[in-house]
């Protein structure tokens, strides 16, 4: 008597338990909500794995071999260490992507009209010049691409810094090399250190509401950093101090992630850093055309 193939997956589904395939991650913006539709890491939160069978069909009697397969959860602390107030150094070979979450330096003078500002991201490796890597106002933030992804080495030094316009000129460029903490990198759990809680503030902005959870700590993925700037005000003290004037998303992963269109060979995607140039400095990406997306 043999049992079906129906039968033979059943015993196999209990078997499993608890785990779930791999073919079933998610593959979102880094906050566990798969909205972005871009790649993020494949390493999870909770432990998780496949099981097979051989055979399918089995005689009665006899037992079928049974080959699993389990991959264990891991933390951004175990790949990269944060020197505060945000510089990542990561402890292997890694690929690191970027991507925008949102912009919006305002005018925060009282009794005048509120204002957006266009505003830049930049990137820095190993104490080296600072390239673009956006620049626009909220209109111009495609969070599905990532604007940046390399593979960087054991040891590198990465940090990133952010500026706008104001009048048709550039405002101070802070960075995450500075002490005056305008530029911040935090990980899944931490809380934004304003003077206000940011969860439940009128001025949080929607872009950044996904990756606040109901106790206004940061809700990213477990091998994600969120890099925080407030670039248009230096009070700590002020509701204006909000670190929302740049928000970028800053995942690691073991495997090369697909943005879903070309990046550059110094990491830069041509077809998307703020259209590759713009700004007073009409910064164009060096590289144009030469595609890196190679595993």
């Amino acid at each position: 008597m043999k049992t079906s193939q129906r039968a033979a997956a059943t015993a196999v589904l209990l078997a499993i338990g608890a785990l779930a395939p791999i073919s079933c991650l998610a593959q979102g913006n880094g906050n566990g909500n798969g909205n972005s539709g871009s790649s993020a890491s494949t390493i999870p939160a909770t432990p998780v794995g496949v099981l097979s069978a051989y055979p399918t069909i089995v005689q009665t009697g006899t037992k079928p071999t049974l080959t699993w397969d389990i991959l264990h959860p891991s933390n951004v602390s175990n790949v990269v260490v944060i020197n505060p107030p945000g510089t990542l150094i990561p402890n292997q070979p890694i690929y690191v992507s970027v991507q925008p979450v949102g912009t919006g330096p305002t005018n925060c003078t009282p009794g005048q009209t509120t204002v957006t500002y266009p505003a830049e991201a930049r990137i820095s490796v190993n104490g080296g010049s600072y390239k673009q890597l956006f620049y626009g106002t909220q209109g111009s933030v495609t969070p599905q691409y990532s604007l940046y992804i390399k593979k960087h080495k054991a040891n590198d030094i990465i940090d990133f810094g952010g500026r706008y316009v104001l009048n048709g000129n550039w405002t101070p460029f802070f960075t995450t090399r500075s002490s005056n903490m305008q530029v911040i990198s935090l990980v899944r759990g931490s809380v934004p250190p304003t003077n206000l809680p940011l969860s439940t503030s009128s001025r949080l902005a929607s872009y950044l509401k996904p990756y606040l959870d109901a106790t206004g700590k940061i809700n990213i993925g477990p091998m994600s950093v969120l890099v925080l700037m407030e670039l248009s005000e230096t009070d700590r003290s002020q509701p204006c101090f909000d670190y929302q004037d740049m928000v970028l998303l800053v995942t690691f992963s073991t495997k090369h992630p697909n943005n879903g269109h070309g990046n550059n060979l110094d990491g830069v995607d041509s077809s998307n850093p703020g259209q590759g140039h713009g700004g007073p400095n009409g910064q164009i990406d060096p590289s144009g055309g030469y595609d890196d997306e190679i595993r």
